[in-house]
Order: structure tokens, then sequence, then C-alpha cells
């Protein structure tokens, strides 16, 4: 079966999000290079999970009231904000668990509510369908996103490595309002 227009054009936007969301390991090393003692980067990270962990459920809960697609662009408006913060501005231990904190509630708004997206948007019958091609479109992003954001961080600086990220979840963001507006889905984000 043929997935619908809309569905394709969701695939871009998690592709270009993809291509910008490198492994999470370069964060941990930003902070550390930031001045974040080695024995608080474990205490970093928890921070991030320990947010995510409390506000999956709610902010999930929050995208069938609000909409999918108003709930993604935040998270990934907010997943650029970070990482042009990470990127641009030094900061002290307090600021950076609250940075990582708020990374935490990127997490939590929109791991669920992509696949929650995917489901929405594939046609009945097409369900396995479309989680397959959502799944290999970003698989195939991952490594290269990584690669890439290395590359830029090595040869040209952080700032260049982290202000490409935040640009890909920028431009995502502005294509997930231009591209998929659902009249006709039940979940009429745009209107």
């Amino acid at each position: 079966g043929d997935m619908p227009p809309i569905f394709k054009r969701y695939l871009v936007v998690v592709a270009i999000f993809t291509l910008g969301n490198s492994s999470n390991m370069f964060l941990l090393l930003r902070a550390r290079e930031l001045g974040v003692a080695q024995a608080q980067i474990p205490l970093l990270w928890a921070a991030v999970s320990v947010v995510a962990m409390l506000f999956s459920t709610p902010l999930s809960a929050l995208s069938d009231r609000w909409g999918r697609i108003r709930l993604l662009t935040a998270g990934y408006l907010a997943y650029g904000l970070f990482y042009f913060l990470m990127g641009g501005i030094a900061h002290d231990g307090l600021a950076m668990f609250t940075l990582f904190g708020f990374y935490g509630l990127f997490m939590a708004a929109t791991e669920g509510v992509e696949k929650a997206l995917v489901a929405d948007l594939a046609p009945d019958g097409l369900q396995g369908t479309a989680f397959g091609w959502f799944n290999l479109t970003a698989g195939i992003m991952l490594l290269p996103a990584s690669v890439l954001f290395g590359w830029l961080y090595q040869h040209y600086s952080p700032l260049v490595a982290f202000a490409f990220s935040g640009g890909c979840a920028v431009l995502a963001a502005l294509l997930l309002v231009v591209w998929l507006r659902l009249p006709d889905h039940g979940i009429r984000d745009m209107g």
C-alpha cells in the first residue's frame, strides 16, 4: 500500500530533526568542557532521566488535548533552544542542571508523541508499515548525525556543531507547522 503525502512529509521532518539529533554523549562532553565536575556528570544525566520519567505521561496526555503537532513543534523548538544555549554560552553547575532538566522536558514531550503521530497519519491497515518507515528513516539518520556533529565539533567548534543541531530542530519545527495541517485526521492541530 501507498503512504499518503502527509505521512511522507512527516518522514522528511523526522529525517531533518534526526540529522541534528546526535549522540547524547556530546552533551555530557560539552558539560564537562564547560566546567561541570567529572563526578557530577552522572548526576546531570540522572536529572535528565528523572525529569523525562516524571513528565512523559502528563505531556503525552497533553498531546491528546493540545494536539500532537503543537506539542512536537514545541518540543523541537525547545531542543533547538537547548542546543543553541549549550553551544554558545558558558554555564555554571546550577545553570547546567537547569538546562539539562529542560532537555529532559524535551525528551518527555517528544518521544511518545513522534510515534503517536505515526499512528495518526498511517492509513488503516498500514500502521506496521508506517512504523517500519518511521524507524528506518530515524535509524538511517542517526549515524550521520553523530558523525557530522563530531566532525563539526572537532574541525570548527562546539558552537558550530550545536548551532547545526539547533538549526535542524528549528527547521523541523517550521516544517511541521507548514507541511502537516491535519484537517481530516481528528487531531486538528494547526487550525
